[in-house]
């Protein structure tokens, strides 16, 4: 919720009292990587001992958006199929070319990755010297399971998509040598498959755990060979779009959806030619150069606060020069039963990236930057406004954003989202670029589960308000803002008739409904303004008054213990967000957003440029959040060091000064850090806490910081974070607190007119966010994971132990 209305009244007082202003314009570019890897072999390849070695071959695929050229070096491993060391083979070198030596007989995987092991391909190796029987499915699998265990669905959509049917397939079988061809047997089916030998064709009868075994007349050729998959109860099997449809956006109820290939962009799949286990996501129009997505996803009333859209449109209806706004959000799928990816790909990307770009140039290099802008064929065009000065349909000064468009939208009760590979799109090596990309993943319900999945690329990755969910051995990356937000759509409006003893100023106290002290030109109006200007004498009265205003639109105790959601992460781990890993968020709400107090905002605002600069100044916005829990278990790891100065909040504010400042030609420029000194307080507290790392990273040296969660503050926060179950957390440094009071809170005392005027910008800010604490949670300054990438294996591992848990 919070996004960009912490600068919310920079904007006026700049205009106001500056002219106007140039916000400079900064790019924090990361580290690029390959996006994928291509090769050509079938889930199982056989190996013939007494070859001895065989070139493996594999090729990174890159991002034409990346800047630079990702590093396409590739680390190959071999393992025992239980991912352990093994005996029977190695990976040897040879110059430029990799070889796998075979040792002897038996099963192995063979793995090929990036050299940060997130991106990775796997296949299975059956070493042989008499004879072998190899099995794979026709269609390959995606070798890129996180979940040992392979899925199908119970059912097909038939030809024309009008019913289900039983669900077929057909499997590769294979006998080496060619001549023991005839002594191959089916020696057992399971109960709920049937198995056509002359076709190799599998028919699905019913749910449960499914085989087929496979050996020789003579068992002393080589051991049996089991091929065994997992039936979801009414599950349907999805091969293209239409069925991925069919099963999310075109049902009313949903279906369990089974993927049986990756939705890829039209560009990758250019790039990679085609592929029989890849499919493009979406209906290009080829001779239009476009996509039909706006008849394909599915558009949801939001589930956020929409006060605000709702007073909007209420004013354009009575002013036929603006526009309604939309009160929807527009998910990618809409998903209402469970979904098994089967490690297959999802990418949104042709729905969600801008599809054009502009040049803008970099403040800190002097360089043009191409970055993605906006079309009118684009969905996905950011969030709907929670709080907006000036015309949402035009260039308003400043926006405050609510819910965001969505990738996948999990809508219901008791879901599981298993092995899915999902991401907003491919964004190159710039975090900036995910602005307008939305919410990768959000969850909306009880009993969710995500599990053995790796989401990322999104403006935030996972979105969960108001929803019971578990996010177990999952991986979580490259966000513009944040990898998991947590919070409640539930809040409780101001009752303005509660009576309540105010502190003043002067010490003196006055009894007053809440509605008549922010009335305007009553006390608490003067009571602000006093506040911003500096006009007072008693710090300590000051605050008390401050403490008492904050007490009575911040009513901690009718939402203190009545939790709205709860969120467990256990054996996951976080890479690259752009602030911070976990944020846990509420309602700003101060004064202004009740009721527009300091009226001096508003008169302002008639001066500079009246009902032309801002149309509408809403209120009654704010409101108290209920609280959230998190709980953080397990081996859950935190790999997000960023340099210290590159926090990046610009990803919370959207503003159009720049581009006015630009059109106006003015020469003056302040960051948004000079204003709203988030990141300048946050580090001073690390590095005297210890918080900071020096070091390098991706051959930068810096100081680095990692922060695991941040607490919203300016309204009440009162969500929760419990780390008892965490394996790591004596890496977790104190809680840091930032009280823009212990800054912000002292009587004027200069005569220097630009000094007066930066200070009361600055506490604008606090008389909309509210002035409740923002605190954050940084891992020690010891180094911990730091310059190290989670490995996919990890979570690999982590499935596989799991598995051998429950066969015990």
């Amino acid at each position: 919720m919070k996004k960009n209305l912490v600068v919310l009244l920079i904007i006026p007082f700049l205009i106001a009292l500056l002219g106007i202003t140039a916000v400079n314009t900064t790019f924090n570019f990361i580290a690029p990587d390959i996006i994928s890897i291509d090769w050509d072999y079938k889930d199982v390849e056989p190996f013939k001992l007494s070859q001895g070695r065989y070139e493996l071959k594999a090729v990174g695929v890159s991002d034409d958006k990346s800047a630079q050229t990702a590093s396409q070096k590739l680390n190959w491993t071999v393992t025992g199929k239980d991912g352990l060391e093994t005996s029977l083979a190695r990976i040897t070198y040879e110059g430029a070319k990799t070889y796998l030596e075979v040792l002897g007989v038996g099963e192995v995987v063979i793995t090929v990755s990036n050299v940060k092991g997130n991106i990775f391909r796997s296949m299975t190796g059956l070493i042989y010297e008499n004879g072998i029987i190899a099995v794979s499915t026709v269609l390959s699998s995606s070798q890129k399971n996180i979940d040992p265990n392979i899925y199908y669905g119970e059912y097909d959509f038939n030809e024309d998509n009008s019913k289900k049917v039983n669900a077929t397939f057909d499997l590769n079988v294979t006998v080496l040598p060619n001549e023991l061809a005839s002594s191959m047997l089916v020696k057992e089916i399971s109960s709920n498959i049937n198995y056509d030998e002359t076709s190799k064709k599998v028919t699905i009868n019913s749910d449960g755990d499914a085989y087929i075994k496979f050996g020789f007349m003579d068992e002393a050729i080589a051991p049996d060979t089991i091929f065994k998959f997992k039936v979801v109860d009414n599950g349907v099997n999805v091969y293209d779009y239409e069925d991925l449809l069919k099963c999310t956006n075109y049902s009313k109820d949903g279906e369990v959806v089974v993927l049986r290939k990756s939705f890829e962009s039209y560009e990758n799949i250019q790039k990679q030619g085609e592929k029989d286990n890849v499919t493009l996501f979406g209906n290009y129009l080829g001779s239009k150069n476009k996509y039909s997505f706006k008849d394909e996803v599915a558009y949801i009333e939001t589930t956020f606060n929409k006060d605000y859209i709702t007073e909007w449109n209420e004013f354009a209806n009575n002013n036929t020069n603006y526009k309604k706004l939309s009160s929807s959000v527009v998910a990618g799928l809409h998903v209402k039963k469970s979904f098994y990816g089967n490690g297959y790909t999802l990418n949104m990307h042709n729905l969600t990236y801008p599809y054009s770009s502009r040049n803008v140039k970099d403040d800190k290099t002097g360089k043009t930057v191409q970055v993605p802008a906006l079309n009118n064929d684009n969905l996905f065009r950011g969030p709907l406004p929670f709080y907006c000065l000036g015309d949402p349909n035009g260039k308003p000064l400043v926006t405050a954003f609510g819910q965001d468009n969505i990738g996948m939208y999990v809508d219901g009760d008791d879901i599981i989202i298993n092995d899915i590979n999902l991401k907003s799109c491919d964004f190159g090596d710039n975090l900036a670029n995910l602005t307008y990309v939305g919410t990768t993943l959000e969850t909306s319900g009880k009993n969710i589960t995500v599990k053995n999945s790796v989401l990322g690329n999104g403006k935030n990755v996972m979105r969960c308000f108001s929803s019971d969910v578990l996010v177990d051995n999952c991986m979580l990356s490259s966000s513009r803002n944040f990898l998991i937000v947590a919070g409640s759509n539930e809040y409780l409006k101001i009752d303005g008739d509660r009576v309540v003893e105010f502190d003043l100023a002067d010490g003196s106290s006055v009894t007053s409904t809440i509605a008549e002290f922010l009335a305007k030109n009553g006390k608490g109006d003067e009571l602000v303004t006093q506040y911003l200007g500096g006009s007072f004498t008693d710090k300590e009265a000051m605050r008390k008054a401050l403490d008492t205003l904050k007490g009575a639109l911040n009513d901690e105790e009718s939402v203190r213990g009545i939790y709205k959601g709860e969120v467990t992460i256990n054996d996951s781990v976080f890479f690259q967000s752009g602030i911070s890993s976990i944020a846990l968020e509420s309602y700003f709400n101060g004064p202004y957003l009740y009721s527009n107090v300091p009226s001096l905002i508003g008169t302002i605002f008639n001066m500079v440029g009246g009902n032309d600069l801002i149309p509408l100044e809403p209120n009654g916005v704010g409101g108290i959040s209920y609280p959230v829990k998190v709980n953080i278990s397990g081996s859950t790891n935190f790999y997000d060091y960023k340099l210290a100065k590159n926090i990046d909040i610009s990803g919370l504010i959207d503003e159009n000064i720049s581009e006015i400042a630009a059109n106006e030609d003015y020469d003056i420029e302040v960051s948004i850090d000079d204003f709203f000194p988030i990141k300048t307080l946050l580090l001073s507290q690390a590095r005297k806490n210890g918080c900071t790392y020096n070091g390098t990273k991706d051959d930068i040296q810096g100081e680095y910081i990692n922060i695991p969660v941040a607490y919203y503050g300016g309204g009440v926060n009162l969500s929760t974070v419990d780390f008892t179950n965490l394996d790591a957390k004596e890496q977790l440094g104190q809680e840091l607190v930032i009280d823009f009071l212990d800054h912000y809170l002292e009587p004027s005392s200069t005569d220097d007119l630009m000094a007066m005027i930066r200070d009361i910008m600055k506490k604008a800010v606090t008389v909309v966010t509210g002035i409740e604490p923002f605190r954050f949670i940084c891992t020690k300054g010891t180094g911990y994971k730091f310059n190290e990438t989670p490995s996919a294996q990890i979570l690999i591992n982590n499935a596989r132990g799991e598995l051998q848990d429950e066969q015990n």
